[in-house]
C-alpha cells in the first residue's frame, strides 16, 4: 500500500486525467477512488483494488515502472504459426508455447520459427499433464527433462536459454519438498548431464515457485493465474511471469490465450535465428 509501486501507479492515473492528488507513494482514498474510475474506463471490476486483470489491462495501457521492466505476452495451447503477425498487432511482445510427450500440444520447429520470423520471443514450458501430485517423482522428471530436451534441440532452441516445468495444481508444503522436488531434481541432473545446457523454471503456485527457487532447484518463477493457489499475494512481486486470469480471444476469434506479464527484463524468453 505504499512504496514505489505507489507512486508509479498514482502517476500511471494521472497521465489519464484520473488522479490530481500528490504523487505519495500512499495509498489513500483519493488513489482508490481514481483506481475505481480507471477500471470503470477498462470494463473492470471497479473494486479499488490493483490485482491481477486491473495490473495487466494498466501494462497493455502503458504503465511504466520505476524499478522493473514490463512486457506483455500470451501463452496458448494450440498451434500459432499462422497467426504471428495478428498475435504482434494484439500488442504481445513474447508467446508461450508447450514441450509435451502429445505431439498435439507441443511447438513444432516451423511454429517457433514462424513466431520468431514474426517478431515475438518464444517462453516454453514443459507439460503433459502435471496436474496432480501422481506426476510427479525422479522417474518422471528424467522422462520430462529428456523430452524437454529432445523438442528443444529439434528446435533449435539456443543453449543457456530457459525451459520452464509446469505444477499445473496447489501442492502443500510437503509435497512440493517431497516428490515435486525429487522431479526437479531428475530434471536438474538431466540436465547437467546434457550436451546443451538450458536453465530451469517452474510454473506454478507461489508456495511451489518459493520453495523450488530457494532450492536453487529453479531459476526463474512463472506465477499460475490461480489467484487461490498458496502465496500467490506474497510471491507475486518476486515472480518473472505473472499470468492472468480469465483467458480472451484475439486476432478475431481465432485464437484462445491467457495474458501473461513480464516484470524483469530477463524471464528466460529467446528467439530463434
Amino acid at each position: 500500500m505504499t512504496g514505489s509501486d505507489v507512486d508509479d501507479w498514482q502517476r500511471f492515473l494521472a497521465t489519464r486525467k484520473l488522479y490530481d492528488g500528490d504523487i505519495s507513494g500512499i495509498f489513500d482514498p483519493a488513489t482508490a477512488q481514481a483506481t475505481k474510475a480507471y477500471q470503470t474506463s477498462a470494463g473492470l471490476d471497479a473494486d479499488g483494488v490493483v490485482g491481477p486483470r486491473t495490473f495487466a489491462q494498466a501494462v497493455r495501457d502503458g504503465l511504466v515502472s520505476s524499478t522493473r521492466t514490463f512486457e506483455i505476452g500470451m501463452d496458448a495451447s494450440v498451434d500459432c504459426t499462422t497467426l504471428g503477425s495478428c498475435i504482434v498487432s494484439a500488442g504481445m511482445k513474447f508467446a508461450a508455447r508447450y514441450y509435451s510427450r502429445f505431439a498435439k500440444k507441443a511447438m513444432a520447429p516451423a511454429e517457433g520459427r514462424a513466431l520468431s520470423n514474426a517478431g515475438l520471443k518464444l517462453v516454453v514450458v514443459y507439460q503433459d499433464k502435471q496436474n496432480s501430485i501422481e506426476f510427479f517423482s525422479s522417474a518422471e522428471g528424467k522422462a520430462s527433462a529428456q523430452r524437454a530436451l529432445d523438442q528443444a534441440q529439434a528446435l533449435g532452441q539456443p543453449s543457456g536459454t530457459n525451459i520452464y516445468f509446469a505444477v499445473d495444481f496447489d501442492p502443500t508444503a510437503d509435497q512440493v519438498r517431497g516428490a515435486v522436488s525429487d522431479y526437479f531434481l531428475a530434471v536438474n541432473q538431466a540436465f547437467r548431464a546434457a550436451n546443451l545446457k538450458y536453465t530451469i523454471g517452474v510454473y506454478g503456485s507461489g508456495l511451489t515457485c518459493r520453495l523450488l527457487r530457494d532450492a536453487s532447484l529453479a531459476q526463474f518463477a512463472w506465477l499460475s493465474q490461480s489467484t487461490g493457489f498458496r502465496e500467490y499475494a506474497s510471491f507475486r512481486p518476486r515472480a518473472h511471469l505473472i499470468q492472468i486470469f480469465p483467458s480472451r480471444d484475439i486476432c478475431g476469434g481465432k485464437l484462445n490465450i491467457d495474458d501473461d506479464i513480464a516484470q524483469v527484463e530477463d524471464y528466460g524468453a529467446f528467439r530463434l535465428s
